[in-house]
């Protein structure tokens, strides 16, 4: 006669019991016992409440059904409701092995306070990962000098037994080289920066190539992609230079909020089949394109490998829109996430139905603090 919606723990339920014919009916009365943590409402005709106790309760609703515009007797028929686990109590925690080669925590946070710009990063394992207790698998760079801010993230492979260090190496391996580039005592405008990438690229590479052979395994299994912005001021310019080069999948882009209009600073390369991606560790990384943005203002700017792109943006469509980052950025702000690394960190739990990877994100943000 009726049947009614599964409810789910730790989710608010206010449900009416659907009927199985077209007939009109009027609910009068649901007894369930109390310890479900639900009960019916009379006016919403609904059951409501906070679902309390897991599994199949049986229920009975006592109804009327109409007739020439008159509610007929009191009927009674037995419903069955089943309350489910909070699909996040499902998923374990375990820590990743200590002892194991290319052993490293299992999230990670940075801040940068600068007079002008804050740098914001934060790195957490995956639900996927820490359920079977495999390491975290991104890492990310960042640094700041004078009139210069420095982001790098990456993700590593799942399917690449070392790509845990291969994300981590290449982020420290390109991170340092540009550092040692614009610490030279020549203004940043003067030198070839697109010369440097293309160094620190092929320098990741070869350290890769080095280990690889070190531990007798191949360099696949330190596949990892790679995101990297710098933003200079140029001062002859009198603007901010935003250049990037990208390997594989994740996002880079500038988000003004004021006009929720958003510059994508790079295109997700990914491979034939779903889910493919393209790695470092790919013969052709070197023509990755490197591109220059300029803007007269600085603009926040954002890196995330695809734990956290896939999240907010289900399409290359999503990720050039700016209400889609619109959504992403209200989040942020909502939880207070930009306020401190850490508070970075603790958003990255966030919950999204079937997105269960690492997940990093760097934020470069104005310093709007006297």
């Amino acid at each position: 006669m009726f049947d009614l919606a599964p409810a789910m723990m730790g989710t608010f339920y206010a449900k009416r019991p659907f009927s199985r014919d077209q007939k009109i009916y009027r609910i009068v009365a649901i007894d369930i016992k109390p310890e479900t943590g639900l009960i019916f409402d009379e006016q919403s005709q609904q059951l409501t409440g906070q679902p309390l106790v897991l599994g199949t309760h049986f229920v009975k609703v006592f109804y009327q059904t109409q007739y020439a515009q008159q509610w007929g007797v009191i009927n009674s028929c037995d419903v069955s409701l089943i309350i489910n686990p909070d699909p996040r109590s499902l998923w374990k925690n375990i820590p990743s092995d200590p002892t194991q080669i290319y052993a490293k925590p299992d999230s990670a946070s940075q801040i940068i306070n600068s007079p002008s710009i804050n740098m914001l990063a934060a790195s957490q394992r995956g639900r996927s990962h820490a359920h079977k207790g495999d390491a975290r698998d991104d890492d990310f760079f960042i640094a700041t000098g004078e009139h210069w801010q420095l982001a790098i993230v990456a993700d590593g492979a799942g399917s690449a037994k070392y790509s845990r260090y291969g994300s981590q190496l290449i982020c420290n391996t390109i991170g340092q080289f540009l550092v040692k580039a614009l610490t030279r005592p020549i203004p940043v405008h003067l030198q070839n920066m697109e010369l440097e990438f293309r160094g620190a690229l092929g320098l990741a590479l070869c350290l890769i190539e080095d280990e690889a052979e070190a531990q007798q395994a191949d360099v696949k299994d330190y596949a990892s992609t790679v995101l990297v912005v710098l933003c200079v001021f140029d001062s002859q310019q009198q603007a901010y230079v935003y250049w990037t080069v990208a390997v594989g999948d994740g996002a880079i882009a500038l988000y003004w909020p004021q006009t929720q209009q958003v510059q994508l600073l790079n295109t997700p390369d990914i491979g034939d089949y779903a889910g493919e991606t393209c790695f470092l560790s790919d013969n052709n990384f070197m023509q990755a394109p490197i591109n220059r943005y300029c803007s007269k203002e600085f603009v926040p700017c954002l890196l995330m490998t695809d734990g956290v792109s896939d999240a907010f943006f289900d399409s290359d469509n999503a990720l050039k829109s700016g209400a889609a980052w619109q959504n992403l950025w209200c989040d942020l702000q909502q939880n207070q996430a930009l306020s401190d690394d850490k508070d970075l960190l603790a958003w990255l739990d966030f919950w999204s139905k079937g997105n269960h990877d690492d997940r990093t994100l760097v934020v470069m943000l104005e310093n709007t603090h006297d």
